[in-house]
């Protein structure tokens, strides 16, 4: 980095924990200073390893609702090609929810929780045993 401004925080320590963290970021993030973006986002990163905290990566998530073409309300969600679809079911007083993944491993990877139970809709492919039959 070319030049940043002090850290609020003291010098990294085991103490240096959430909230200095926030602190420093909100002051790199809203004090002028001469910071291009890129040496802002080295900056957070710092702060963020500094807490010992892992990164783990995340996903845009948008979410909209809408009407359909017969005027029923559904909630779209999409998360980077996997999308959701909530609308209310048919035939009953209950919502009818549409999984749809991006790809395999996203559904390989997919877990749908109810109320703190998790829902195994998918039957996994039973393995080959041949043509005989008994």
């Amino acid at each position: 980095m070319t030049d940043s401004p002090a850290p609020i925080a003291p010098c990294p320590s085991a103490g240096y924990g959430d909230t200095a963290a926030l602190n420093d970021i909100h002051a790199v993030l809203t004090t002028p200073s001469p910071l291009t973006a890129e040496d802002a986002l080295q900056a957070v990163a710092g702060f963020v390893a500094r807490t010992g905290r892992p990164m783990f990566p995340s996903r845009v998530i948008t979410a909209v609702m809408e009407d359909d073409p017969f005027g029923m309300p559904v909630a779209r969600i999409d998360a980077e090609g996997t999308t959701i679809l909530i609308t209310p079911a048919l035939n009953a007083t209950g919502l009818l929810i549409h999984v749809t993944p991006r790809d395999q491993a996203e559904e390989d990877a997919l877990v749908i929780d109810v109320n703190g139970k998790t829902v195994s809709t998918r039957v996994a492919p039973r393995p080959a045993t041949g043509s005989s039959t008994q």
